[in-house]
């Protein structure tokens, strides 16, 4: 989803690379490969995950809204990276299912500008959700280590740190759309995001790592104490969104590492495998919302009164 444009357009028309190579290898040969029902099916596939994506992520957003919730610093990073995912399945999806079935169905459009739109909002949100469950991990190490220093935060460190990954991953989108616009050398922008994100899954799994050896060392403080309990839940979920996370990209960042290396190897993997991996990356923005639900009590709680509140408004204006 982010990484490599090459790569990410490996079958559908883009500025060069592979996908170039891809494309005139035989637009005939292409369509044969992929029949009308095969691009139906995973049209249909991507639209629903979309279609999930929107409903979680605005349902998310609107939970973390409630006064109760946001009073607590730490959901401000959950909140920002609910905007990233609903970004993901609001703008980023749609144009690319748009690409993908013009490009497979046969029809002779490209579109630059589209082009353009939809790999800077890809890796914009993509890297977006990846840095700011990098600060998250970050938060929770700091809570776990310092917690006297973490109750005095304010809530101005939070949306400070949330808004520098924000600039972060825009600075690396613009960067990217430098590359393809050939301001900048080719796959300049493959080496340099690479950079980032491998810096910023060490971070996760070192930070996680950490986290968790502490926990585990103060076992029985944590059976006397409520609130070390409730941490140890917090913490709990936001491990298994980051594991999930991390299983759910890594074809396709394998990918791109490969791509970024040695881009005539991906002419190899199968197109199917292609889609597939993409379809999974997607798939992670819907699992966020689905964990915070199990894994986090005041999350639930929340939720189920905000469908109360909803259910009651519905009687209300069925009365009147």
């Amino acid at each position: 989803m982010f990484f490599s444009h090459y790569f990410l357009f490996g079958v559908i028309p883009s500025g060069g690379g592979v996908a170039k190579q891809r494309m005139n290898v035989s637009r005939t040969e292409n369509q044969e490969r992929t029949s009308n029902h095969v691009i139906i099916l995973w049209c249909t596939t991507f639209s629903l995950i979309a279609i999930a994506i929107l409903c979680a992520n605005a349902l998310t957003i609107a939970v973390f809204t409630v006064k109760k919730l946001l009073r607590k610093n730490s959901n401000i990073l959950l909140l920002n990276l609910a905007c990233a995912d609903l970004m993901i399945g609001g703008i980023a999806m749609p144009l690319y299912i748009c690409i993908f079935y013009k490009a497979l169905s046969g029809h002779q459009w490209y579109d630059n500008a589209v082009h353009e739109i939809y790999i800077t909002v890809d890796i914009f949100a993509g890297l977006s959700s990846m840095f700011i469950l990098t600060a998250i991990a970050l938060e929770r190490a700091y809570s776990v280590f310092f917690p006297f220093k973490h109750r005095g935060a304010s809530r101005r460190f939070y949306w400070s740190s949330a808004t520098f990954m924000w600039v972060m991953a825009g600075c690396l989108a613009c960067l990217k759309l430098l590359t393809s616009r050939r301001i900048l050398p080719s796959s300049y922008d493959n080496h340099i995001i690479l950079i980032f994100v491998s810096f910023a899954l060490v971070t996760i799994i070192m930070a996680y790592a950490s986290i968790w050896k502490k926990i585990h060392s103060r076992r029985k403080e944590s059976m006397r104490n409520a609130l070390i309990v409730n941490e140890k839940l917090i913490v709990q979920a936001m491990l298994i969104v980051t594991v999930a996370f991390i299983g759910m990209w890594m074809p396709i960042y394998v990918l791109n590492v490969v791509g970024s290396f040695d881009s005539k190897t991906l002419l190899t993997v199968p197109q199917n495998a292609i889609y597939f991996a993409k379809l999974l990356q997607y798939c992670n923005s819907i699992v966020n919302p689905i964990i915070y639900s199990l894994k986090i009590p005041q999350f639930r709680k929340a939720m189920r009164r905000l469908g109360h509140k909803s259910s009651v408004r519905t009687v209300r204006t069925e009365n009147v």
